[in-house]
């Protein structure tokens, strides 16, 4: 029996047998028209599937769906796959090759942009989506070839230096760097911090939907929390511009709201060829220096892997402890992990 279109409510579905296999599927609109290309559509793929078998018809907007759908995903894996899903569309998961894989690199972020930024943005959300294709019988295991970031030296301010970087920034750029340097947030985590997330008392605040797709509690040293402490508002965001709105959300796809100020508190400061990531490489540096623990530093910073902590392991002597504590305002709270516990429960 051929598929016919059904309704309920205001939505339709289609519903019967192609070649011995049943089906009642939701158009997902409530036009008729577009109901109906999508009856005769699905009907033509159920076809070719029985005939020619399921890995020859299976779309991708169909297998990113499905990845979707398996379990929770991030924000901004969500945004990279509807990216992809743009591109892609309705192709066939059996002509998604390494051609096709770089031709969605140079539309969807430019020949020109970072190895990373390829990677994380197009090689790695698609590697995923296949993989999970190929898991169902949809498609072959994926196996791209992706760019290696260029190997470089690890950039990072002595203590004096962000001292220099915090006087000569924007008054209202202030917090937002004394944040990144005692806590080793990531540019985007902070910027989207919002006040019911911090426990001054408590000396902490959750870091939302990271990087590794988990929550993450950062402690925060003395001057972290006078920082926060005299900023004027205590709702919504925490950091804002000058002009007190809240920086543009730009969905964790790529940085840029704090560029032009960041880069006057560098020239005032006098320091080239920093970024605002650098801040974060600034702190996991200190924090290695004062602990000699990685699996502390990996903990606190959010990082998945040891190796991806290796590189702070000799970059600075200890013997800058105390230019450093002066930076953060005392002594960072996971080195005395006694007191911390105490004002926590003493805060709840």
């Amino acid at each position: 029996m051929p598929l016919k279109l059904t309704k309920r409510g205001a939505f339709f579905y289609v519903r019967g047998t192609v070649r011995g296999r049943r089906v009642y599927e939701a158009a997902q609109t409530i036009d008729r028209r577009q109901a109906e290309a999508f009856r005769a559509k699905r009907e033509a793929e159920l076809f070719e599937a029985a005939v020619f078998g399921e890995r020859a018809v299976v779309s991708f907007r169909r297998a990113a769906l499905s990845y979707l759908e398996f379990e929770p995903r991030s924000e901004r894996t969500k945004n990279y796959v509807g990216h992809l899903v743009k591109y892609f569309a309705d192709m066939r998961l059996a002509k998604i090759d390494q051609a096709e894989a770089d031709r969605a690199v140079e539309k969807i972020v430019g020949l020109d942009a970072a190895p990373a930024t390829k990677v994380r943005t197009v090689y790695t959300p698609l590697r995923a989506i296949l993989t999970h294709a190929a898991a169902r019988g949809w498609c072959a295991p994926p196996n791209f070839e992706t760019p290696a970031p260029p190997k470089g030296k690890t950039r990072w301010l002595t203590p004096a230096e962000a001292e220099a970087l915090i006087a000569g920034a924007a008054p209202h750029l202030r917090p937002l760097l004394t944040f990144y340097l005692c806590t080793g947030a990531r540019v985007s985590e902070a910027l989207d911090l919002q006040w019911p997330d911090v426990d001054l008392m408590a000396r902490r605040a959750v870091l939302r939907d990271t990087k590794n797709g988990r929550d993450r509690v950062a402690a925060l040293p003395p001057a972290a929390v006078a920082a926060l402490s005299n900023l004027p508002h205590r709702d919504g965001h925490v950091f804002r511009r000058d002009d007190g709105e809240p920086y543009v959300d730009v969905k964790r796809e790529h940085g840029g709201q704090i560029k032009k100020a960041f880069g006057t508190g560098c020239r005032n400061a006098q320091i080239r060829g920093l970024t605002p990531h650098d801040l974060r490489h600034t702190w996991a540096t200190w924090f290695y220096a004062l602990s000699k623990d990685m699996l502390l530093l990996k903990d606190e910073g959010g990082w998945r892997t040891l190796s991806m902590v290796e590189r702070y392991a000799h970059l600075m002597p200890s013997s800058m402890g105390p230019q450093i504590k002066r930076v953060w305002g005392g002594q960072h709270p996971r080195f005395c992990p006694a007191r911390l516990v105490h004002d926590n429960e003493r805060a709840a």
